[in-house]
Formats: structure tokens, sequence, C-alpha cells
């Protein structure tokens, strides 16, 4: 099948919802703008300070997340979402946030989980029955290990951020700290 439309223009105004929920890489406010009707249209994801590496990665999954969406196809939106939300739910990064139900395990990980809880919204699910929501994927495999330890210090990159955003927040005596702004959690 050959292609002649490519995304859907963007109408002057849309209405829309914004999320927020607590990620390993920080908060992330997450906004769903719907297209006049009942479909999606385009999300737009925010996390950490303007300019940082998980500032631009949240933008990126929020670009791609709204091309799907706004692409000419047979499919609704709400069914390329649910899509969507089947392929983030359950990614697990260098650590997990919250336990049991609210666990995140990461900032793709609570990206799937707001979009699962729109959606689960948008058929009409009560509160209580969204703040039950759990991951129905697994992550396929662990990446909760921690980095090797033959590999030399100097060459080690650690986990972002959630402050400043740069991949500098590394295990050292029981604690984590991020030595590119200061940043502990002890």
């Amino acid at each position: 099948m050959i292609w002649h439309d490519g995304k859907k223009p963007r109408p002057r105004a849309l209405t829309g919802k914004t999320y927020n929920i607590e990620t390993p890489a920080g908060k992330a406010f997450i906004t769903i703008n719907e297209n006049g009707g009942t479909q999606p249209f385009e999300a737009f994801i925010n996390t950490a300070k303007a300019g940082s590496e998980t500032a631009a990665v949240s933008e990126a999954i929020g670009r791609l997340i709204s091309y799907i969406l706004r692409m000419a196809s047979p499919i609704a939106p709400t069914e390329r979402m649910r899509e969507i939300v089947r392929q983030l739910i359950g990614i697990g990064g260098g650590r997990s946030l919250g336990f049991g139900p609210n666990r995140v395990r990461s900032l793709p990980d609570g990206i799937g989980q707001v979009l699962d809880q729109y959606l689960r919204e948008k058929e009409g699910a009560s509160d209580d029955a969204v703040a039950e929501i759990k991951p129905n994927a697994k992550p396929v495999s662990s990446l909760d290990e921690p980095m090797d330890e033959g590999v030399p210090s100097a060459i080690k990159i650690g986990d972002l951020c959630p402050e400043c955003g740069e991949a500098a927040v590394v295990n050292e005596e029981g604690c984590r700290k991020c030595y590119a702004c200061g940043y502990s959690e002890c």
C-alpha cells in the first residue's frame, strides 16, 4: 500500500489534560491533547531542567508519540496509543521508584503508566480502578544489576540525575550521589 497522506495538521487550539508522575529520572509532566473529539492527538512530556539530556529524551518520546497518533492510518489513535502503552510499560532502568502497583521502573515505564491511565479514564474507569493499574508487561532483562566492578571508574557512566539530568549519579558508600551538581539521596 502506498501512503499519500502525511501526518494530520495541528489545529490552532486543542483541549488536553496534564498528568504528573514521579519517575527515577525525576517528576514527569505529561500532557495529552485531543483532536476535538475523543481521540488522542498529541503528547508533550517535560522532565528535568531545559537543556539537560533527560529533558531532551522526554521531548523526543513525546514527539514520537505525537507522530504515531497523528499519522494517517485506518487504526484509531486510541488503538495506536494502546500499542504505545504495551511497548513502554515494563521497561526497566538502572533503578526503580516505589513498590507494588505504584512501582515506576523508568521514565518510559512511567510515561506508559500515564498513557494507560488516560485510556482507562476515557473508557470510564473510576479513579479507584485507575489507582490500581499494574504493568501488564515484564522487563525482558533485569537492568538493576550493579555495574561491573572490574571496569575502571574513569569510564563508568552513572544514572541520570533527577536534578540536573546528567549521567553522573553513582552509588558510593551506600549512597547515590551526582558528581555533576552535588545531588544526593542520603
